[in-house]
């Protein structure tokens, strides 16, 4: 809670410097040893000056807690601090410093002694007094206080302890009503709320004001006093993540926290066990004010115009300089504050500032570049996000290998010039001789052979220039004019990247490299497009052009086979994917360059997500990412795609909080964009739907905010609109409409049927799921025919160990035990691999499904002793998983239960 600064619950402070002594809990002003007696506002600025030592505090932060809901002159703060320099003395004066256009600072030593008195309340609030209004709760100490708030620990008679900060004016109220509304957000919008305190009640009728909320423990600066110390990095590292990924969940969801510090974050547990939780949102901002309505929030203590507000003030040790010069708070002016804190944490001391010769406190580069980078004084030179940070301290140990594996190769290079030069300097008198004789000539071929070089090097150039030029200007700008092209204004993109790509050979027939580059480009342009045979005729083009030529365009070859990789496993071409993947994996065999793993990572990880094993496709795109951020962190356009499969594989995984968290980052980073991120933010929502399996509304409105995006700019077609279509088909089975989900079964599969053909593998999932649809409905002998057709292809298309084919084997194995076909049924379920299905849909259930099979078998074979604890104990851990009724198999099987226990003689002890 904030202002937790302010001291423990049961200490107050004497402060010495010069010959002056400021006693806090008596608000006494003592020089050379005698009372001194001056204003109280002059008193409350050297306290919180004071409190604040060595920081720069701005004139707004003093006027906001020293004149709080009071309304001043433009002299008030000067004037009090003119009579505050006056009671101190010419001598003591000095320590207080100007900060021109900022505000003042309390420069020099300063003692500051426990005197061991408690914080007097000025709300007439005692410790043993029960709450205002909450009776079974009794204050236990004050926390921290400022003018007109103060913050309490209170414990319920059974011993659970809350927390209640209260407010005794309007102004302070405020400050409490905006809180309760940003933790309402954060609690309305996340799923995993586990690193905020928890908002439980308030209350804004009667003075004193308050706001309820659970206990979080101590802040960090009193944690830090008795166990960061022994602390190793590893542990202090982890910590500081915890506290990173709360800033960017909060971030996530549009919410600036603005006051990033030490005392706003509370720590539960010991060294081994420390639970962050980030608290104050007393002077946070919102980044979206729509989202309240959106939300059903009330916006209480929010302003029409918050970013003009004083609200915006922190503290001003972990303030950007942007903020100090009136900018707009941002995302990436809490990352200064992380980057800060990281800096203090690491360091060991939580008050230490970030002073020039701050990279002495740090022992390793990689740590040193990434708090440079979090607390750059310009913008755009500062990470863009908590979450860029958090990824890059995760991936040190990477890093660190890269780094050692650069410093080698320097080395290396460095012995080997330097073996050189020695080997030059046995044969000195030699190599005078010869170089004598051949000056004279030596000179002049030499300088030939430049003014050559660079002839024909500015002629390759002019004619490289002038073959783009005519292919721009020829084959793509003309082909909307009239006279060139029959359809003029009105042909398509695909229409003129078709026509373009047959000219290609023609305009670069002597510059192979500049062709396989434009037909790398047209690969993944026609990709986009889901054009896919004409994708894989420019990529084997690409790749055959680079894999005849030498040096860097050779090596480029592994970019262009890793294009293609992706482009077959899209495609439906698994055998052909599997194919180019495996001579990847032999080209770059032994290099273990950022580059070359990229180019595998991120092939695997489409392979791996056509294939469904998700749990093999998580990794590869987490490595296929964090190379990318380090390798071109501006290309934006191919680290979007890469995170729409990352939320799409986090959601069929199971790992729903992250992938919500992953697609509310995203779609914040995109909306803060210049160019049009709308079909970026579409895609965001459509690779996250499944993740809000509990909130079915929530999935539908994002599902149909990214449909009207995506589809009048892509068209019905679409794969992505298809991929939504499914989406929408999952929902209806979440909510049991059976005619809306065998329609859009059906429809489906027809699409996709129709434009990818009979040799993809998606043209029978959806077959599949169209079976399945009917099988809930109660048509199983037509769910029957579609599932083992889906199932007998899918074998043809990708093998018998995939989790598609498993899948689709217990589907006919739930359609077969309705029908009461035992002995089919048997056979199928002995067929299941809880491994491999568990690797298509990672949920932990199967093995329970699988269970529950079995003991509708043994029902139906009349073998209670057996089919009752096996169903009772399969539906209870389904139960415990949330598992509803909505399952048929789920009803089947407690029916059937239901009924062996009426039919059986076992003994039910």
């Amino acid at each position: 809670m904030k202002n937790q600064e302010l001291g423990s619950a049961d200490t107050a402070f004497s402060y010495r410097f010069g010959s002056a002594e400021f006693h806090e809990s008596r608000f006494e002003l003592r020089v050379a040893g005698l009372l001194i007696e001056t204003e109280r506002r002059a008193l409350e600025v050297l306290h919180y000056l004071l409190r604040h030592a060595g920081e720069v505090v701005t004139k707004e932060e003093l006027l906001r807690e020293v004149w709080a809901g009071r309304i001043t002159v433009d002299k008030v703060l000067p004037n009090a601090i003119n009579k505050l320099r006056k009671a101190l003395g010419e001598a003591n004066a000095a320590f207080i410093s100007t900060q021109a256009r900022l505000g003042y600072r309390l420069d020099g030593p300063v003692t500051r002694i426990a005197v061991g008195r408690t914080p007097v309340s000025e709300l007439s609030l005692h410790a043993g007094d029960s709450v205002p209004g909450r009776d079974n709760f009794t204050l236990k100490a004050l926390l921290g206080k400022s003018i007109a708030s103060e913050v309490w620990l209170a414990q319920h008679r059974n011993g659970e302890q809350r927390v209640y900060k209260f407010a005794a004016d309007a102004d302070q109220l405020r400050s409490i009503k905006r809180e309760v509304t940003l933790i309402s957000v954060l609690q309305a919008s996340l799923s995993d709320c586990s690193h905020f305190v928890e908002l439980i009640d308030w209350s804004f009728e009667h003075a004193p004001f308050y706001l309820e909320c659970e206990y979080g423990g101590p802040n960090l600066l009193e944690w830090s006093a008795t166990h960061l110390s022994a602390l190793p990095k590893a542990q202090r590292l982890a910590l500081f993540l915890q506290i990173a990924d709360a800033v960017a969940q909060a971030h996530s969801v549009g919410v600036l926290h603005k006051d990033i510090k030490p005392s706003n974050i509370l720590i539960e547990g010991d060294a081994q066990t420390a639970h962050a939780r980030l608290t104050d949102f007393g002077t946070a901002h919102l980044l979206d004010m729509e989202r309240l309505g959106k939300l059903g929030i009330a916006p209480l203590g929010m302003t029409v115009n918050e970013e003009k507000t004083s609200d915006g003030w922190g503290t001003p040790m972990y303030m950007a300089p942007e903020l100090l010069e009136g900018a707009v708070p941002s995302v990436q002016s809490d990352v200064y504050a992380l980057g800060i804190l990281l800096y203090q944490l690491l360091a060991g001391r939580l008050t230490l500032p970030l002073v020039s010769d701050w990279r002495s406190e740090i022992d390793d580069p990689l740590l040193q570049e990434d708090i440079g980078s979090a607390t750059a004084g310009e913008v755009g030179q500062r990470l863009s996000s908590a979450a860029e940070l958090a990824s890059r301290l995760r991936q040190l140990d990477v890093r660190r290998k890269q780094a050692e594996r650069a410093a080698l190769e320097a080395s290396d290079a460095t012995f080997l010039r330097a073996s050189y030069a020695k080997a030059q300097a046995r044969k000195p008198y030699l190599i005078g001789l010869v170089a004598s004789l051949v000056l004279g000539a030596g000179s002049a071929i030499y300088l030939q052979q430049q003014a050559l070089s660079a002839r024909n090097e500015a002629r390759s150039e002019l004619a490289r220039a002038n073959a783009i030029t005519r292919f721009l200007n020829e084959d793509l700008i003309s082909r909307s004019n009239p006279l060139v092209s029959a359809k003029g204004p009105d042909a398509t993109l695909k229409e003129t990247l078709l026509a373009a790509s047959e000219r290609v050979g023609q305009r670069f027939v002597d510059l192979p490299d500049s062709e396989a580059s434009l037909r790398s480009s047209l690969a993944l342009m026609f990709n986009t497009l889901d054009l896919w045979p004409q994708a894989e005729t420019e990529a084997r083009r690409a790749l055959s052009l680079l894999e005849a030529l030498k040096g860097e365009s050779a090596e480029r070859a592994g970019q262009a086979r890793s294009t293609l990789v992706r482009i077959l496993s899209r495609s439906g071409q698994t055998d052909a994917a599997k194919a180019e993947l495996e001579k990847l994996e032999q080209q770059l065999a032994g290099s273990n360059d950022l580059q070359s793993r990229f180019w595998l990572s991120s092939s695997r990880s489409t392979y791996y997500m056509m294939r469904a094993e998700y749990s093999e496709a998580l990794p590869a795109l987490q490595e296929a990412i964090a190379a990318l951020r380090q390798l071109e962190p501006s290309n934006s356009t191919l680290l979007d795609s890469l995170r729409f499969d990352l939320i799409a594989v986090l959601s069929l995984a199971g790992k729903y909080p992250e992938a919500i968290a992953e697609s509310e980052a995203l779609i914040v980073e995109a909306s803060q964009r210049k160019e049009d991120s709308a079909l970026v933010v579409a895609f965001a929502k459509l690779a996250v739907a499944r993740a809000y399996r509990k909130d079915n509304k929530k999935a539908e409105a994002l599902l149909l905010e990214a449909q009207a995006v995506i589809v009048p700019r892509l068209g019905e077609n679409h794969s992505r609109n298809l991929q939504l279509m499914g989406e929408l088909l999952n929902l209806a089975f979440r909510e049991s409409d059976w005619e809306k989900a065998q329609r859009y079964a059906k429809d489906l599969h027809e699409r996709l049927k129709n434009k990818m053909g009979d040799q993809h593998p998606l043209t029978y999932v959806t077959q599949l799921n169209w079976g399945r649809t009917q099988y809930e409905a109660g048509d199983a002998e037509n769910a029957l025919a579609n599932a083992t057709r889906a199932h007998d292809r899918l074998i043809e298309i990708v093998g018998a160990k995939s989790p598609y084919v498993h899948d689709a084997a217990s589907a006919i194995a739930s359609i077969e035990l309705s029908l009461g076909n035992t002995e089919a049924a048997s056979k199928w379920i002995d067929s299941l691999d809880v491994k491999l299905l568990e690797a298509g849909r990672s949920n932990g259930e199967w093995a329970h499904w699988i269970d529950v099979m079995r003991g509708l078998l043994l029902a139906k074979q009349a073998k209670y002793a057996e089919a009752i604890p096996l169903l009772e104990s399969s539906l209870a851990k389904l139960s415990d998983m949330n598992v509803k009724d909505t399952d048929r198999l789920f009803r089947d099987a407690k029916a059937e239960l239901r009924r062996v226990r009426a039919e059986s003689t076992v003994d039910p002890r």
